[in-house]
């Protein structure tokens, strides 16, 4: 058989639910045709869909390093690459104890590598708010409404850290003495 043919078997595999099977047959495709950077791209897909980054990574710079000049293929690493920041930046943040400082700055990079992530937004909001960086989170969130307008989440979130902040600049700017000079 040829690439194609295990290409074919793969997405008969997927419209049957049968991701596992797909991913053998995608890889049976690289093995006939190894210089094919469409079947990496295609299998990385079907590794994303189906919760394996990590495999769905290795496809996707795969299909890039065969061809570095596809602006499909490069997005699709980008997002993946954003994905799996964002996973362990959330990982970090989860910990106990928890690790913001750790945790925002591959949070930038995520949301660099893909501007339209919320959930990044959202974590980095988390990540700043958890760091005392109000403001930081204030934008963050505000960032991840503009994109997700019903992201009820976001939104309370927002309303806390907006709260948070107004507390924090009373504190910085209130006058600690009392009593005034008359």
């Amino acid at each position: 058989m040829d690439g194609e043919s295990y290409v074919r078997l793969a997405y008969d595999a997927i419209f049957k639910g049968d991701f596992e099977q797909a991913v053998c047959w995608f890889q049976q495709a690289m093995e006939c045709e190894p210089s094919n950077a469409a079947y990496a791209y295609k299998a990385s897909i079907t590794c994303a869909r189906s919760g394996k980054l990590a495999l769905a990574l290795e496809y996707a710079g795969r299909a890039v390093r065969l061809i570095p000049e596809d602006p499909q293929y490069s997005l699709h690493l980008r997002m993946l690459e954003a994905k799996d920041l964002t996973a362990r930046a959330q990982a970090a943040l989860a910990a106990m104890p928890a690790a913001p400082e750790r945790a925002v700055p591959d949070l930038l990079q995520a949301v660099r590598l893909d501007p339209l992530s919320v959930e990044a937004r959202v974590l980095l909001g988390i990540g700043h708010r958890m760091m005392g960086k109000h403001r930081d989170a204030v934008i963050a969130f505000r960032d991840a409404l503009q994109l997700e307008p019903l992201h009820n989440e976001a939104a309370r979130l927002l309303r806390e850290a907006k709260a948070e902040w107004r507390n924090q600049l009373k504190r910085r700017f209130s006058n600690p003495t009392t009593n005034r000079n008359r």
